[in-house]
């Protein structure tokens, strides 16, 4: 097996081990609720706390890609994501519950630092593409999270769940420790605060950073909250099954968007897919039919799948020295809104209800298309300016 494959094989392993993760925590909300006795809105703090300790991850780690030795970082992100999923499954109380999410993380982070701008290197000739492919492989996880979660309590108490989680993430610590160092990332220039401040007042990367935030707050709230809202429409079962579809339409969609990412540019697919979804996501979260929720969040995934893998390959395809800086700002600012999101919709849903807090999504969504259309017309702009001056 060529060395290429080799690590690309090991990074989509990890990427479906980190879906399946990542879509445990909504289906459990219920269960952490019965068993610690907390408000809503203290419920919505355990998506924020995996979210910021991975933001945290990917800023310090990716910024110094570079610098840093990939083997020996995926391989700590790994063990760290492994010790707090075992931690996890003999937690007995809610803040260390919060803490450890918080340190699984920082794990997870510590990968997702350094897999884009890997994969960047192995695959400079096809980001998008192989950013679409990448992105699905953590969908097909994500699908499995909430049937996973189903079956475990059936017959499990809810912590066995983390204990079975960290199963398979052994043989992808194995895989990594056996793998050579990859020459390609020689090419990944290393970046000074200066540099960082420059790649930020890049059009396309300031772009794609803001629609990106407003991107992961809508990812953010389904993941977090949708098959608690969905439990009000249908038995709990079948709310978490809904979260499963809503995901498992990241499949199709970014097979489709790795095809159409390379015969259209990537704004105008990120804008097409925006000015779908917010009709989309406005009849999703005003109705009061169950067969219409279903329908619309699986459409929803359909729409959502494509805009981080697409918008963080048209960053990095406009900076492409600096694929560690561009992915941790692109990886940082799509989890920013994940962090904040679900807090600020437990927050609603405390105070309101939980379906004004899911309707916020509306006017994220009108935000992703008008920011990604200010971008495109101002990146035009520029291309015009340098044609005159040439």
């Amino acid at each position: 097996m060529k060395a290429r494959t080799r690590w690309t094989v090991a990074l989509f392993l990890f990427a479906a081990c980190h879906g399946v993760v990542w879509q445990t925590r909504g289906p459990l909300l219920a269960s952490f609720e019965a068993s610690f006795g907390v408000s809503q809105g203290l419920l919505g703090l355990v998506a924020p706390a995996a979210s910021i300790g991975l933001l945290l991850a990917v800023l310090v780690v990716g910024m110094n890609a570079g610098r840093v030795s990939i083997r020996h970082g995926l391989l700590a992100g790994a063990g760290i994501a492994i010790t707090s999923l075992a931690l996890l499954s003999t937690v007995s109380s809610y803040w260390a519950l919060v803490g450890l999410f918080s340190l699984q993380g920082l794990g997870f982070g510590t990968v997702r630092a350094l897999d884009r701008p890997l994969l960047s290197h192995l695959y400079s000739d096809a980001r998008g593409r192989m950013f679409n492919l990448y992105a699905l492989t953590w969908a097909i996880g994500g699908t499995i999270g909430p049937v996973f979660v189903n079956a475990v309590l059936s017959t499990l108490e809810w912590r066995t769940t983390f204990l079975l989680l960290l199963l398979p993430l052994v043989p992808v610590v194995a895989f990594l420790a056996l793998a050579d160092p990859p020459r390609e990332m020689q090419r990944e220039h290393s970046v000074s605060l200066a540099d960082v401040r420059r790649l930020l007042r890049r059009p396309a990367v300031l772009g794609m950073a803001a629609a990106l935030v407003l991107s992961g707050s809508i990812e953010g709230t389904v993941f977090a909250w949708f098959a608690y809202y969905a439990g009000g429409f249908v038995p709990r079962p079948r709310a978490n099954l809904l979260l499963s579809g809503f995901i498992v339409m990241y499949i199709p969609g970014r097979l489709l968007y790795s095809y159409l990412c390379d015969r259209f540019s990537s704004l105008d697919l990120v804008i097409g897919l925006a000015v779908v979804g917010v009709p989309l996501v406005t009849v999703t979260f005003t109705t009061q039919s169950s067969d219409v929720l279903m329908l619309g969040s699986l459409a929803l995934g359909f729409v959502v799948a494509g805009f981080f893998p697409t918008l963080s390959a048209f960053g990095i395809d406009n900076a492409a020295a600096y694929s560690g800086p561009v992915n941790a700002i692109a990886t940082g600012a799509n989890y920013v809104g994940i962090s904040a999101a679900p807090l600020v919709v437990g927050v609603v849903a405390e105070r309101v209800d939980i379906g004004s807090g899911m309707r916020l999504l509306v006017p994220a969504m009108v935000g992703i298309a008008l920011i990604t259309l200010l971008t495109r017309r101002r990146l035009g702009r520029r291309t015009r300016d340098d044609l005159v001056g040439a």
